[in-house]
């Protein structure tokens, strides 16, 4: 009777692991147009941590080269964008060299160095989109240039002993050479001022049951391919969130990364291993026309691994208002998952896969206890 049972138990777990694998379906995002945001001049001045920039409190002075600072919206719809400064009727004064913040797909963040001309001025940028139409946003400030002036605020705040200004002008220079030399490397691959933006190749996410040792479902699990056409560094680890009915249920717990594997390797950015690229949702560099392929193993977040005897705990107290967690908890409706890679543009939906209570009797059924009050991972 009870090696029925067994088969009977197992057969049901195949059966609803089947019905719960399949391929994320694709969203269609909305993009909009690309505009301006903000354009700013900045002045590199010594702060708590170090150099960095900060806003320029005064008007540019004629002459003299600003660092300066870019915010577009709707960059996932620009295939290329170049920035330059126009006099008031709208006439060609210089081209901008920059470079973006960063390669997420979502940051619309550019920087460069502008020299301030002798009139005043607009910026614009031009380009072309996704879909072959033109690009054309202008800035609405006209920016006065001033004939002199002290940038404010000052690069090395006042009171400073002179042996320790050097030392911190020293750093200073450091810095702005730093940033020089980006702008140098943005004006050799980019003659014109014209950069191309890349584009990451997701293929289609597939996901399937992730099983304790026992054969229990306890998380999702997830499989894809990243193709990249320029070096990128990126967070290319899904966030995984389920879609509920109910308003009040909404946000209150998310899937998150245990564990998984990329191969190739990335290169580390300001991490010690793979576990802080999946895990912590680290960024990494990822090789131009490589092709990466992820498994990435996601389970609920109110669920903790310890780090030392690999055993896991329930956090029942993540959510303070009891009722609707034991309700959520409580729900045996199949429930849909939205998946995010926010870096590369890329959305798609799970259309039914189990809900938290599945999770959560298998997690307790496995042996996990509770967390108590405050979670600890160090068991």
């Amino acid at each position: 009777m009870l090696i029925g049972i067994i088969c009977v138990g197992l057969l049901v777990h195949q059966v609803l692991s089947q019905a719960f694998s399949g391929e994320a379906i694709p969203i269609t995002q909305r993009i909009d147009a690309t505009e301006f945001l903000r354009f700013r001049f900045l002045t590199l001045v010594f702060g708590r941590e170090g150099p960095m920039d900060t806003p320029l409190t005064t008007a540019p002075v004629m002459g003299r080269e600003y660092f300066v600072e870019a915010d577009l919206h709707g960059i996932e719809s620009a295939s290329s964008v170049r920035f330059q400064l126009i006099d008031a009727a709208g006439r060609e004064l210089d081209t901008i060299p920059v470079w973006k913040a960063s390669d997420s797909f979502e940051d619309g963040e550019f920087n460069g160095f502008v020299t301030v001309p002798s009139q005043p001025f607009r910026v614009v940028v031009t380009g072309v989109a996704v879909n072959g139409a033109s690009i054309r946003s202008v800035f609405a400030t006209l920016f006065q240039p001033a004939s002199s002036g002290i940038d404010a605020p000052p690069a090395i705040p006042p009171g400073i002993p002179a042996t320790n200004s050097n030392q911190i002008q020293n750093m200073m220079n450091a810095y702005r050479e730093q940033i020089r030399e980006q702008a140098r490397r943005a004006a050799a691959e980019h003659p014109d001022g014209t950069l191309v933006m890349s584009r990451t190749v997701v293929s289609p996410i597939r996901y399937e049951p992730l099983l304790s040792p026992s054969g229990s479902p306890v998380g999702i699990r997830l499989r894809y391919s990243i193709r990249f056409s320029s070096q990128q560094t990126i967070r290319a680890i899904p966030h995984v969130f389920p879609e509920y009915a109910a308003a009040q249920w909404r946000g209150i717990v998310a899937m998150k990364p245990l564990t998984g594997t990329i191969a190739p390797l990335p290169q580390m950015v300001g991490v010690q291993s793979l576990q802080d690229v999946i895990q912590y949702e680290g960024a990494a560099t990822y090789a131009a026309s490589t092709s990466y392929t992820f498994t990435i193993d996601m389970i609920p977040d109110f669920v903790f691994q310890g780090t030392q005897s690999k055993r896991y705990c329930v956090f029942t107290q993540k959510v303070t208002n009891r009722e609707i967690w034991n309700a959520l908890i409580s729900s045996t409706d199949a429930v849909a998952y939205n998946v995010s890679i926010s870096d590369t543009g890329t959305a798609a939906r799970i259309p039914a896969s189990y809900p938290q209570k599945t999770f959560y009797q298998s997690f307790v059924a496995d042996g996990a206890g509770d967390c108590g009050s405050v979670p600890n991972i160090r068991f």
